[in-house]
């Protein structure tokens, strides 16, 4: 566990350096050491994470060995899940250099942080306090769901285009993320929100309302809907059929980040990229209740996290006469990862990388459900990690 934590440490000490050394709050060059930092350790990981690791692995496998026997790529269009034609797209390029799925989970951890170090470096001004929250936020759901943690990358690109009106490379952006993974159309109305500040008595009257969806059977209904519109009935009504009751941790986040979004309203200035990242916000801890009676619920949300890591990092910055929002703010970001942490840990504990052979990170049991290639276990490497075809 420890290891994770240092991971943890390192983005606070990053921190902390950067109160002393003003350099360090905007330093693109310190952002691409820590991301490529991040890239390193979990995309050598072997296999941290879990389940869906080793399904992206046999799909990505399948499709290498279809490539390398001249195959008709129409054999492996199955791959295809809904109109997620990117994702597949990315997967039969990588094929064509690598026969190894860990080398092409390593491309792909590398993709996605490339995508998020863009997004960072353009909208982000204190960037160890944003990546502090994006550990927190995020950073352990980049191990295990590729795809939608790629199209998350892909669709904060897109954010700009809010407040500069551009519609055309907004909803391409918003289309090539769905290409990873359809749950990014939910980003999609996130353009016809006024930019504009809300009064609080909105706020709150949306996110009642939000509530009362929640209870009922709407976010169900929804989900069913969306699944038969995008051809993805099976996973979606999987979800909408797993109910797993009143999920409370969704209520309580909702509650603390308004919480903290109310107590600086007065502070958030009127410029429409502030109130962009302000409705983001505002938009995620409606997502939260109204999907709080599924336990993936919350991914539907993680489209909007870039607007927490924003507004929560321009908080600590002007927290001058509320310090305590700042230590706030701080507790909250550990406590959020350390939350992860322990309830993943038999996902993640022991780490270990795939240069090293043997059985994979997490839990024996979890290497014994899911490896579907036990020459993994015996050569990590067995399959080219260079193979040009």
């Amino acid at each position: 566990m420890y290891i994770y934590i240092i991971m943890f440490a390192v983005a606070f000490l990053w921190y902390y350096a950067s109160r002393k050394n003003k350099a360090l709050v905007g330093s693109p060059i310190a952002l691409a050491l820590f991301f490529t930092y991040l890239v390193i350790f979990i995309g050598l990981g072997d296999m941290i994470g879990g389940y869906d690791r080793y399904i992206y692995g046999a799909l990505f496998d399948g499709i290498s060995d279809t490539i390398a026997a001249k195959g008709d790529l129409k054999q492996i269009l199955f791959y295809i899940r809904g109109k997620e034609y990117g994702y597949f797209l990315w997967e039969v390029m990588i094929a064509h250099i690598t026969a190894n799925r860990y080398v092409f989970i390593f491309l792909t951890t590398g993709l996605m942080y490339f995508l998020y170090y863009k997004a960072f470096k353009e909208y982000m001004e204190d960037y160890p306090m944003a990546c502090l929250l994006f550990l927190a936020l995020f950073v352990f759901f980049t191990m295990t769901y590729l795809r939608q943690t790629i199209a998350c990358g892909i669709a904060w690109q897109a954010v700009k285009y809010i407040w500069k009106r551009k519609p055309i490379p907004f909803f391409a952006l918003v289309l090539l993320a769905a290409s990873f993974h359809n749950s990014a159309l939910i980003f999609a109305p996130m353009y016809f929100v006024p930019i504009r500040k809300f009064s609080k008595r909105a706020v709150i009257l949306f996110l009642i309302t939000c509530l009362i969806l929640g209870i009922s059977p709407f976010a169900s209904w929804a989900m069913t809907f969306a699944g038969d519109a995008m051809g993805t009935s099976s996973r979606t009504n999987e979800y909408a059929n797993n109910m797993q009751g009143f999920q409370i941790w969704y209520v309580i986040e909702a509650i603390v980040f308004m919480f903290i979004v109310f107590r600086n309203y007065s502070t958030i200035k009127k410029s429409p990229k502030e109130l962009t990242f302000l409705n983001m916000t505002i938009a995620f801890c409606g997502i939260l209740v109204a999907f709080m009676r599924f336990g993936q619920g919350g991914r539907f949300g993680w489209f909007y996290f870039i607007g927490i890591i924003y507004m929560f990092s321009k908080f600590v910055a002007i927290s001058s006469k509320k310090v305590w929002i700042k230590y706030l703010i701080h507790f909250l970001c550990f406590v959020l990862f350390m939350r992860v942490l322990i309830s993943w840990e038999s996902l993640l504990i022991p780490y270990k990388t795939f240069l090293t052979d043997g059985n994979s990170s997490g839990n024996s049991q979890l290497y014994e459900e899911n490896e579907y290639d036990y020459g993994y276990t015996i050569d990590k490497l067995y399959r080219p990690i260079i193979d040009f075809k």
